[in-house]
């Protein structure tokens, strides 16, 4: 394994490119891209992670003559990472590189110790078809597992197993349907992305799951505030208002969609409600939030919450309840939504439910609630 070069120039960051809607295109997407371009591509991956290292296993971006999209840590670490990212650029290789940050010195930014595994992935334009069906899985919110054999570092070997394939894909280099045999890997990290070992074979498994939807219900002055932050933080926003002004995509241009839905009916249907989606209920009154969330709590949604004070809570939770909505239900709902950090005004709002968002991604949103 190779060492990271020292006293390296800072890196160029680039701005991620986006879709037609203004939406950060997923790495996927952007590799597929680039490679039908003919540009060449580095894929930086933290694949293994020790002590207090500023990033996990997992974290990716990619380098292109252009620089850098993405980051893998920031700071020295990153000036390094990038440095050799660029030597396998120029030389059309691959190479798992290693920082360690225990013994850089009082001095130095990267004082938080630790240990990083980066693999340095030259991707070949033979591999832009198996991008672009990993895009694809993506956008139809299909599920799957990237596992790179990393063996030989200088040619790690790239496969994608789906548990589905997207309608019409066919099957490319590198492309499995039916994801069952390498499951286990991932089950073996408790779902994590990082390096299975056996014997001298050595994988990094790392799942696919669709980027996580956030539907605002109601384009009030908090949905707007919690719309900018959110996509800043990675989700997908949906917008959807019985007021055609309210859901204009000129007021929400962060937005995948915005749906204008009169008295939000049949809301789950018409926007897919499903198990990525973390449904954030803020609209101009009770009776429609009662409405939204009686139909949110009839879907899968990964998260439900409700924008509200204490009365209007036993107020709809009441008439919910006469409507046959059992306690066990209503438990999913996370109301008042947003985490106690004593917000006031629309911005400071949106920051406690996007922190509570990212929480419940992470699984700790329990614990935080609890101590509320």
């Amino acid at each position: 394994m190779d060492r990271m070069p020292k006293a390296p120039a800072s890196p160029v960051l680039v701005s991620a490119p986006v879709d037609g809607l203004g939406v950060p295109l997923n790495l996927e997407a952007r590799a597929a891209r680039l490679l039908d371009e003919g540009q060449a591509v580095v894929l930086l991956t933290v694949v293994e992670r020790e002590g207090s290292a500023p990033r996990a296993a997992g974290t990716r971006a990619l380098l292109t003559a252009a620089g850098l999209e993405g980051t893998v840590g920031g700071g020295l670490l990153e000036a390094r990472a990038v440095e050799a990212a660029n030597v396998c650029l120029r030389e059309g290789r691959s190479a798992r590189v290693r920082c360690d940050l225990t013994g850089l010195g009082p001095d130095s930014d990267m004082i938080c110790g630790g240990s990083m595994d980066l693999l340095c992935e030259y991707l070949a334009p033979a591999q832009a078809p198996l991008f672009r069906a990993a895009d694809a899985a993506l956008k139809a919110g299909l599920t799957g597992i990237w596992l790179l054999d990393v063996s030989r570092a200088d040619a790690p070997v790239r496969d994608l197993y789906l548990d589905a394939l997207p309608e019409g894909q066919p099957l490319v280099a590198g492309l499995h349907a039916g994801a069952e045999a390498v499951r286990p890997l991932l089950a073996g990290r408790k779902g994590r992305p990082g390096l299975v070992r056996e014997g001298l074979v050595e994988r990094y498994v790392e799942a696919l799951d669709a980027p996580p939807v956030l539907l605002l219900c109601g384009g009030g002055h908090v949905s707007l505030e919690t719309a900018r932050l959110a996509h800043a933080a990675g989700f997908v926003v949906d917008v959807v208002d019985d007021r055609a002004e309210f859901a204009d995509p000129r007021r929400f241009p962060m937005a995948r969609r915005c749906l204008a839905l009169p008295a939000f009916a049949d809301l789950a249907a018409r926007c897919g409600i499903g198990r990525h989606h973390y449904v954030a209920i803020m609209t101009r009154g009770h009776s429609f939030d009662r409405e939204v969330l009686a139909q949110a709590l009839e879907t899968e949604a990964f998260y439900i919450g409700m924008i509200g004070s204490s009365s209007k809570k036993a107020s709809v939770y009441r008439a919910l309840r006469a409507q046959g909505v059992s306690d066990a239900a209503l438990a999913r709902v996370c109301c008042p939504i947003g985490l106690g950090i004593g917000a006031d005004t629309p911005q400071q709002i949106a920051v406690s439910v996007v922190a509570e968002l990212m929480a419940a991604r992470a699984g700790t949103l329990g614990a935080l609630r609890a101590a509320r």
